[in-house]
């Protein structure tokens, strides 16, 4: 039996199951030893990379190991010197969870998001100094963790010595979670208070909830900010729309630059489109990146998508692509016709939206937390949906039309006048796909 080339299939599977840069990290210094009894020997550079692999990689290797060894193997990690567990921060790598295809040179800059992207190079020029934290905010799809990865991949370039982590909110609550079952939340919050210097969190508004975690996040957030350390956060909203996270939390996130990023327009959309079909090899003709444009919704990651099927769409008949011929093999790219979307369905979006729950929205308590989305889910569902004022009624709990109608105006009158509710509208109609007014 070859150990170390069952060893390097099984580093294979793990590349393909999570981020292959990342994984290429973490076991550049690893080497199988012997296996024994069900058990594989595996050793390490240093025990940092161990520490990292168990609470990271460690679930997913046992998941595999079927496919490699035959069998369910654990796993048991050494470390090549067992003196260097507190090795200096020199060896240790340059930054971790970083997309290296994620740059400031394969983001397309528009009006939609010309601020949040001159913001993100400023903190490069000068991390911890030009906005601290950066909080970037908008709807899903737009490029936000592009630009995350973009500010983390090029800090790592150009100030080597810092150490850039990047991490999802998910991650962190569940590594807090397991950290503080397994008596160990020492190791984690030295990995963020003292080892990076800038920190990325994706998805904050995913906190909210989680006590715990928000108390263990505040010091970190302090922490760091204190040692002169760059923070830069992302969200679906803006932080007073965080109603179930801590306000000294809330706070710290205003104290720096609140950006936002909205849905690319028309000549943004077609720059993108141009830059996917680029990158992917193909030329994609004028009239079909205006026929495209004129019909997308914004939503970035859905452009990559049409960008797939139609370089496939050229592989498959290797033929030249034209807009009659997409036309003809993807009649439904061009589709003019708006989602068609349910009350219960648009109440859901809401309630989402405000981390609520859809019980909250057709209930009968009358705060102000309550009253205002309830007031949006109306307005959307009168909006997108052919219902009556009375059946939309008895959608939002039985209650008489004017009530609905009334929440209807309501919104309709501040949406003249309040851009942040426009904005809000707006969000919520990208995330159900319909067509914003």
């Amino acid at each position: 039996m070859d150990l170390q080339r069952l060893w390097e299939r099984l580093i294979s599977l793990l590349r393909d199951e999570l981020e292959a840069e990342e994984t290429d990290v973490w076991f550049s210094s690893a080497r199988p030893l012997r296996l024994d009894a069900g058990k594989l020997y595996v050793e390490f550079g240093n025990g940092y990379y161990v520490d990292w692999v168990v609470h990271n990689y460690l679930a997913v290797m046992r998941e595999l190991s079927p496919k490699v060894f035959d069998q369910p193997l654990d796993f048991v990690f050494e470390v090549a010197d067992k003196h260097t567990g507190d090795e200096p921060r020199a060896v240790r790598p340059a930054h971790t969870g970083l997309n290296a295809r994620q740059t400031f040179d394969t983001f397309v800059v528009g009006e939609c998001n010309r601020l949040v992207h001159a913001a993100s190079q400023a903190v490069v020029d000068r991390p911890a100094v030009a906005y601290n934290p950066l909080y970037i905010y908008g709807s899903t799809g737009l490029g936000k963790t592009h630009l995350m990865h973009a500010i983390g991949n090029e800090i790592a370039r150009r100030h080597p010595k810092h150490r850039v982590v990047y991490v999802t909110t998910e991650d962190f609550v569940n590594e807090m979670i397991n950290a503080i079952r397994a008596g160990k939340t020492e190791k984690v919050r030295a990995r963020y208070r003292d080892e990076a210097t800038v920190l990325l969190v994706d998805d904050i508004q995913f906190l909210q909830d989680k006590e715990r975690t928000q108390e263990e996040f505040f010091h970190t957030f302090n922490a760091l900010v204190a040692a002169g350390k760059q923070i830069v956060l992302t969200s679906d909203v803006e932080p007073k729309e965080l109603t179930k996270l801590e306000p000294r939390l809330r706070t710290r996130f205003e104290a720096g630059l609140i950006a936002d990023i909205s849905a690319p327009d028309y000549e943004t959309l077609r720059a993108i489109l141009q830059h996917k079909a680029e990158e992917k090899g193909f030329t994609l003709p004028d009239d079909l990146a205006h026929a495209i444009a004129e019909v997308a919704q914004g939503n970035v990651r859905e452009l990559e998508g049409v960008i797939n099927r139609l370089s496939a769409l050229e592989r498959v008949f290797r033929q030249p692509l034209t807009l009659p011929f997409a036309r003809e093999k993807l009649p439904m790219l061009f589709s003019t016709e708006a989602s068609v979307v349910t009350v219960a369905a648009i109440i859901e979006a809401v309630a989402k939206f405000h981390n609520l729950k859809s019980a909250d929205i057709t209930g009968k308590k009358r705060t102000r937390a309550l009253t205002d989305p309830r007031h949006v889910a109306m307005y959307v569902a009168r909006v997108h949906t052919k219902m009556s004022f009375p059946e939309l009624g008895r959608e939002f709990g039985d209650r008489d039309h004017t009530t609905v109608q009334h929440g209807f105006r309501k919104v309709e009158t501040e949406l003249a006048t309040d851009p942040d509710l426009a904005h809000q509208v707006r969000l919520i109609e990208q995330n159900l796909r319909l067509r914003t007014r």
